[in-house]
């Protein structure tokens, strides 16, 4: 009887310390966007709002309308672009990884850090 126990003891441990398991996520690794190199609205934002954002910003959904054909004319505002402090404009900050105020879609780091230096190059439509 006191086998069973010490068996059965020895058991449950081993079932206990083999049920704990930690899944290391590596941190994404986010590119050096160097600011001389022209990041394109329409070859490296669009597609990120493409991807990430048209499923309720779109046409007669939740504004900004980031749509293709009318994203840019949608976000070209002092309310979503600040030229002057380019870390505080909407679309960039709303969305930025972590961020609890859109929380259930989100940029990755890198798409937050094209959209960062798109802004600090003059949020041009190129």
């Amino acid at each position: 009887m006191k086998k069973n126990k010490i068996f059965l003891i020895i058991a449950v441990l081993g079932l206990a310390i083999s049920a704990c398991e930690y899944d290391f996520i590596a941190p994404e690794e986010v590119p050096e966007i160097p600011i001389d190199e022209d990041v394109s609205f329409s070859e490296e934002i669009q597609p990120i709002f493409t991807a990430r954002c048209v499923d309720c910003h779109k046409s007669g959904g939740q504004a900004p309308d980031l749509t293709q054909n009318n994203a840019y004319q949608s976000i070209n505002r002092i309310k979503y672009i600040d030229l002057d402090n380019p870390e505080s404009s909407m679309i960039y900050s709303y969305v930025l990884p972590g961020a609890s105020t859109h929380g259930h879609r989100q940029y990755t780091a890198t798409q937050a850090q094209y959209i960062l230096v798109w802004i600090q190059q003059g949020a041009q439509n190129n």
